[in-house]
């Protein structure tokens, strides 16, 4: 039986104060809580319906198990067809590997506020092999219910970091590091020797790079339209957008084998 405090606890998991007070957020189903089940990540409880905890006896001496019924259920859950099951994950505490960051390609988001494209873009960084993600304090919260589920298990494998990006970002950058910036107007990447390691920087969906990382970046890409009409789209979603990049960014490697 779910208890009210837990209730409410899990409830209130929505918001970031939340999850910063309990150090928990929430995973939502069973395909990503098997991926959660997976990982290196510590569960706090598992909240699961009696047709879930008996297909997965196996689990449950990993952590705490609460068997709830269909009415407990939709008192915490986001989705419309109510899960078999929730976890309540601990936020990790992570630290990067310098000399890991100076040998590979990382994904720089400044100001990427829709929850969803945050777990998106996880998720493409996943596919494409690219391990560590820095953000900057104005992104969305990666541990938001929606960037959890956009993120198709990714934020289990995928670290990201919260940090300031005018310091950070020069202490890495040299000739053989570039910090490469996406711009309407940059170099065609079609058309641009690409390096395998350095940092690759995404903007705001709407404004785009912020004048003090424009600064710090030393090769302005850009995604060409070839959109035949003039009143074509404007721009690409940066989920969509960050995955083309990195689609080109690992085809010259591939090539370069």
């Amino acid at each position: 039986m779910l208890s009210k405090h837990l209730t409410n606890v899990i409830q209130n998991l929505e918001k970031k104060k939340f999850r910063e007070k309990y150090n928990l957020y929430k995973v939502e189903g069973d395909k990503l809580v098997q991926e959660l089940l997976l990982s290196d990540m510590k569960i706090d409880s598992l909240i699961a319906r009696p047709s879930w905890i008996e297909s997965n006896q196996q689990h449950l001496k990993k952590c705490n198990t609460i068997e709830v019924n269909e009415i407990e259920m939709g008192r915490i859950s986001n989705f419309k067809s109510l899960p078999e099951v929730i976890a309540l994950a601990e936020i990790p505490v992570r630290t990067y590997n310098p000399d890991e960051i100076k040998d590979s390609l990382s994904v720089v988001l400044n100001g990427i506020q829709d929850p969803g494209n945050i777990g998106t873009i996880l998720r493409v960084c996943d596919w494409f092999g690219i391990r560590n993600i820095f953000c900057d304090h104005d992104c969305a919260n990666i541990f938001n219910p929606k960037s959890v589920q956009a993120s198709m298990g990714a934020i289990f494998r995928v670290n990201v970091f919260y940090l300031d990006l005018v310091d950070f970002i020069p202490r890495f950058t040299n000739s053989d590091f570039p910090c490469y910036g996406t711009f309407l107007e940059g170099e065609n990447i079609y058309r641009m020797h690409l390096q395998s390691k350095g940092f690759i920087v995404m903007g705001n969906e709407g404004n785009g790079i912020t004048a003090g990382i424009e600064q710090l970046v030393n090769h302005k890409i850009t995604i060409p339209s070839f959109a035949h009409s003039l009143y074509s789209t404007e721009s690409l979603n940066v989920g969509v957008a960050t995955g083309i990049i990195l689609s080109e960014f690992k085809r010259i490697e591939y090539i370069n084998r």
